[in-house]
């Protein structure tokens, strides 16, 4: 018997390799953000107009099976950057105490306005009971340029 569609077999064997593997979650809370740093417009030697607000965000995650507990998200530098936290649609107070479920996750968006054309740098500090990291430190670049002459 031969088959008219050869392909059949191929498609078979991919599907059947799709789908989501169960991990073994480690029991302690684990903090994974999608990212070290944050940079606002940096590219290609261009920035931020002065003026003007740029943004840019993290998603935050536990990836372990107990609860995440965050004590503080925080922020050091100069006030062209502020802070906005969101988890399940509700906004949090970067001081404020709050929980993250086993593989769940929370944002934090990052406004970026400069007052000056210069380069600008800051650190987004969160803490939390995760194992793998009581402290979990997030760098800041913006540059603020001027805007062209009208």
């Amino acid at each position: 018997m031969r088959l008219h569609t050869p392909w059949l077999p191929i498609l078979f064997f991919s599907l059947a390799a799709c789908g989501e593997s169960p991990e073994d979650l480690p029991k302690a809370p684990q903090l994974i953000s999608d990212r070290d740093e944050m940079g606002f417009d940096t590219e290609h030697n261009s920035g931020t107009y002065v003026g003007t607000t740029g943004f840019n965000s993290v998603q935050v995650s536990n990836q372990g099976e107990d609860t995440l507990e965050v004590s503080n998200v925080s922020y050091s530098g100069p006030n062209v950057f502020t802070l906005k936290i969101s988890q399940d649609g509700t906004e949090r107070s970067p001081g404020e105490a709050f929980q993250v479920a086993s593989k769940k996750r929370f944002f934090i968006q990052v406004n970026f306005k400069p007052t000056e054309a210069k380069t600008y740098q800051g650190t987004l500090t969160i803490r939390s009971n995760a194992a793998n990291t009581a402290e979990k430190v997030i760098t800041l670049n913006g540059k603020g340029i001027q805007p062209p002459a009208q």
